[in-house]
């Protein structure tokens, strides 16, 4: 059985609201994650909607302070100009050391994120198909290793683009998509390399994973070419109802949404070491072989995050281990 990851997401959005310091203590952040026994940090995307702190220079100032984390984006979405994605993400793989792993998605369906793309000067429709667009660039400007590559596409065309340098991994940083739609799920058995949904349940999480790998057994790609991953919220406190209210607090303070609302989208969890082990490791018996935990914390301040990190390292990730 592949080796269970556990990850976190670092606190791009937090670190922006509490309009302090906290954004130039991100690097030490990812250390603490690395020195805490974690395998990965995240960064996720959304400059205007949801503003944060941009993914990819959060990612830069990790790699820079770690030296075996993975380092993941949760996720970018099709905001960028394919080839500049396409050196970016080359550029980050090279500087460190091929620990990227590029989540890809197009944003939840929502007026805050129409307005978002639409500041952007992208139509909002045309998402899913600039998305398909970029990662088929990117795979083709990495796989070229520096020689001239010509694309024609609906949304996006290149002449002649050489492109360096040339990312770390041999084919390019992997590839991950989060979107459970029924498309999606088949294209993500046959073409990406991982599959990092928020599924709102274990169940849910297992009717995706299903039919992702059905997908990938078609394709004729081997056991393990797709690498199931989940992005959930998890709170560990000394009660379920301590937890709760950190939860309550935290996605109030987040998205300016009650916690029942975000609850129909995402994963949420909150309890004992024990009880959020429990939960957790549902979805491990479902296929889940990365997770990627958001920590929420009640006051969205660095000292919360760092003792939410130490807590769940201390009290949830040995009993992870043990899954």
């Amino acid at each position: 059985m592949t080796e269970l990851k556990v990850g976190i997401v670092l606190p791009g959005r937090e670190s922006v609201i509490d309009d302090g310091p906290y954004p130039e203590n991100l690097a030490s952040i990812a250390a603490l994650a690395e020195e805490s026994g974690f395998d990965s940090v995240w960064a996720g995307e959304s400059p205007l909607a949801r503003s944060r702190m941009n993914p990819l220079l959060a990612l830069t100032a990790a790699a820079t302070a770690t030296e075996r984390l993975q380092l993941g984006t949760a996720v970018l979405m099709p905001l960028r100009p394919p080839v500049h994605l396409a050196h970016e993400l080359a550029c980050l793989d090279r500087m460190s050391g091929g620990r990227l792993v590029a989540g890809i998605g197009s944003g939840f369906a929502s007026p805050a994120t129409e307005r978002e793309f639409g500041n952007y000067g992208i139509d909002f429709t045309t998402r899913l198909g600039r998305m398909r667009e970029t990662v088929e660039i990117c795979q083709a400007l990495w796989a070229a290793k520096g020689d001239p590559v010509s694309y024609e596409g609906r949304h996006y065309r290149l002449r002649d683009a050489a492109l360096l340098p040339v990312p770390h991994q041999p084919q390019g940083p992997p590839l991950w998509i989060a979107h459970s739609g029924p498309k999606m799920l088949q294209r993500a058995g046959q073409r990406f390399d991982g599959w990092m949904p928020t599924s709102t349940t274990p169940e849910k999480y297992a009717e995706g994973w299903n039919q992702v790998d059905a997908a990938r057994r078609e394709a004729g790609r081997p056991d393990g070419a797709v690498t199931g991953a989940v992005y959930l919220s998890v709170a560990v406190d000394r009660t379920r109802e301590q937890a709760e209210e950190t939860l309550w607090s935290y996605f109030q303070a987040y998205y300016g949404l009650p916690l029942t609302t975000m609850r129909t989208t995402q994963g949420i969890f909150g309890g004992t070491p024990g009880e959020v082990a429990d939960w957790l490791g549902r979805y491990v018996a479902n296929g889940a072989r990365h997770l990627i935990l958001r920590l929420p914390t009640g006051e969205l301040t660095e000292a919360g995050y760092r003792a939410a990190v130490r807590r769940t390292a201390d009290e949830l990730l040995p009993l992870l281990r043990d899954l």
